[in-house]
């Protein structure tokens, strides 16, 4: 299969799988007032967190101060952007451009007309784009991040290189997934592409970059989400909700075997 098919192949993937559950996704991302957190990830559940809007935004605040600090104007780039709730709050919140790549034409639209809504749409652009061949330039921006998508990324590698690529010298690559020690154990195993934490660290330094830290959060994630979403599911019989609540269990299971993780990687192209 040539490079060209298997993105092609990729992006009818993961279109499909995100045409399904998002709009379940996004209505559960909700506060107390309604509101979406236009974000699709599986949050940081503190002892305190209420919401699944309120999880997404912990785990968005852990991921972008993990960046650290960062000069005045600074270019980013987040990689699988989704929607785009996380870097409409980033630009919010820090002096920076970004650029936001997603392989999905539909969540690009989301994330434009949901960025023109917050005023940030000039700070803001969305790009269609692969991972493993991204349509940049070499050394253009200062930092990037990737929540919750790389475990989509059959390449890996190819992923890692690209993001070192287009990074400039010193720049912080903040990377946030899902880590199994043995993906053959994990219930549903079509697009998800998983690793175990040592494996993608191999992997990272092979493309160039130094790990700086690695953050484990998995206690945090996978238990208190499958509460959360049988509650949010409680009397529903539809195949979105069972399927949700069957990999939900697959993933607290393993995780309280120690065999699922949650890690933020903090990686550095050279020194800082």
């Amino acid at each position: 299969m040539s490079k060209s098919e298997r993105v092609n192949e990729l992006v009818q993937q993961v279109g499909d799988f995100y045409a399904w559950i998002r709009d379940y996704w996004t209505d559960m991302g909700r506060n107390e007032n309604g509101d979406r957190s236009g974000m699709l990830n599986f949050g940081l559940w503190e002892d305190n967190t209420v919401t699944m809007f309120d999880a997404e935004e912990n785990l968005r605040k852990l991921v972008a101060s993990c960046l650290g600090a960062l000069p005045p104007g600074a270019r980013g780039l987040d990689i699988g952007c989704g929607i785009g709730g996380a870097a409409i709050r980033l630009v919010q919140e820090r002096d920076v451009a970004l650029t936001c790549m997603d392989l999905v034409p539909a969540q690009l639209e989301i994330g434009r007309e949901s960025a023109r809504k917050a005023g940030v749409a000039d700070r803001i652009e969305f790009r269609l784009g692969s991972s493993m061949d991204m349509p940049f330039q070499d050394g253009v921006f200062d930092f990037s991040y990737c929540m919750e998508s790389s475990f989509h990324y059959a390449d890996k590698l190819a992923f890692f290189r690209e993001n070192f690529r287009v990074l400039k010298p010193g720049a912080v690559a903040v990377v946030a997934d899902i880590t199994c020690e043995d993906n053959s154990l994990v219930t549903f195993r079509s697009g998800n592409y998983f690793l175990a934490v040592e494996d993608l660290r191999k992997l990272m330094i092979e493309s160039g970059f130094s790990v700086e830290d690695v953050i484990h959060i998995g206690d945090r994630v996978f238990t208190p989400l499958q509460a959360y979403v049988e509650k949010f599911s409680a009397g529903q019989r539809d195949k979105l909700h069972r399927y949700w609540n069957l990999v939900l269990k697959n993933y607290s299971t393993l995780s309280a075997q120690g065999k699922m993780g949650y890690e933020i990687f903090v990686l550095c192209k050279g020194n800082r």
